[in-house]
């Protein structure tokens, strides 16, 4: 097709025109929209984790925006990626998101890929509010960007500041040789030293799928309690269970905390006469707050089951809406001031930030796991309240 020189011209002014005014177009858009990153496992050993952690997030932003999903008349856009509990991977999504231009980043049960992240909010400053990972070295008064929606490992042994005997008694402390497993040594000799407890400590590295020398030697230990933190969900049943074979069980006290629901009844079924301590941060019916009333019916209504860490995962959606509430530039320096020191009645009851090391203090349970019919169900012992 034959085209006059005029006619070129005009064309070719017109796509100029259009080549400069896209790219103006695209900041208009995004500016009426607020992205959410959440980083999480949906795959490898902490997927029911993160799985949970998802769900009560996608409750928590419904239900605390009142069902808009929208908070200063901007659409919440969420994007989530699993990080496989793999530190690199999660640094990849983490650097995506940032140079996506997103602000708010959230999630990770893995204590060792929130440790990765933390230094790069500050880094890039950006808001970060990790989930359910516990080392308590996530969140400190030197890093202001970082905030946390569940617990640290300390708030977890806080059920256990009552136990007695416990002067000049052994603790073997069974862990994972992780970020996870440090974080709980560091917790349980800061909780019970101080009270004269002796310790033993056995490191399990994460991978192994033969626990019998591991559990040999705890048993071997001949101590008075022996405290167990693991949390990869593949493997936990396998290593309770050579516990037991072992006999680390038969003069040893366990105290543990409850996994998630899927372990109620290989716990209940292996701690079955052993008078085991377990503590907890959260299950289905754990408060009797209106927002936890409001869950129950949201995941009925759903056909969904809550978790351990569907609270932790609620409580992240209300910290995004209370840091971008009257924030509709999404300033980040806001948003930290617009959470310091806030506190809120949630799905487990009253929940306060520190303002000062972006702890949540929030209650912690102690539960027994009771036989009904052919399963197991948690039972409320002790609410601790304001676990700092």
């Amino acid at each position: 097709m034959y085209m006059s020189k005029s006619s070129l011209k005009r064309l070719l002014v017109a796509a100029v025109s259009l080549a400069v005014i896209a790219p103006s177009m695209a900041p208009a858009q995004a500016a009426e929209e607020i992205k959410i990153g959440v980083i999480t496992s949906t795959s490898g050993p902490l997927a029911s984790y993160g799985v949970a952690y998802n769900e009560g997030l996608e409750w928590g932003l419904k239900y605390y925006t009142g069902g808009k999903m929208a908070i200063n008349g901007k659409k919440l856009v969420v994007t989530s990626k699993d990080d496989g509990a793999d530190p690199a991977s999660a640094t990849a999504s983490f650097k995506e998101m940032v140079g996506n231009g997103t602000k708010i980043i959230v999630g990770t049960a893995s204590s060792g890929v929130a440790l990765t992240l933390a230094p790069l909010a500050a880094q890039n400053k950006v808001l970060y509010i990790s989930g359910p990972a516990k080392n308590d070295l996530v969140t400190s008064a030197a890093n202001k960007y970082v905030f946390r929606s569940g617990n640290s490992s300390t708030q977890d042994l806080a059920p256990l500041a009552g136990i007695k005997p416990i002067s000049g008694k052994k603790v073997v402390l069974f862990v994972e040789d992780n970020a996870f497993g440090a974080g709980n040594i560091a917790a349980a000799r800061a909780l019970m030293t101080s009270k004269g407890a002796l310790f033993e400590e056995i490191k399990v590295p994460t991978s192994t799928s033969d626990f019998t020398p591991f559990a040999k030697k705890a048993a071997d230990a001949k101590g008075a309690y022996i405290f167990i933190a693991w949390s990869n969900a593949l493997t936990a049943g396998a290593m309770l269970t050579s516990l037991k074979v072992q006999g680390a069980f038969a003069k040893q006290r366990p105290i543990t905390g409850l996994a998630g629901a899927a372990t109620y009844d290989i716990y209940g079924t292996l701690f079955e006469g052993t008078n085991a301590i377990l503590t907890n941060s959260y299950f289905a019916g754990a408060s009797k707050s209106a927002a936890a009333g409001d869950l129950a019916t949201w995941y009925a209504t759903n056909k969904k089951t809550q978790d351990l860490f569907t609270s932790t995962g609620a409580d992240a959606a209300k910290m995004i809406v209370m840091a971008l509430t009257k924030n509709p530039s999404q300033n980040v320096d806001t948003m930290i001031r617009n959470l310091e020191g806030k506190s809120w009645v949630g799905v487990k009851g009253l929940m306060r930030i520190d303002p000062n090391t972006h702890l949540l203090v929030q209650p912690m349970f102690l539960i027994s796991l009771n036989k009904s019919g052919s399963n197991y169900v948690p039972k409320l012992l002790k609410t601790i309240a304001s676990v700092g």
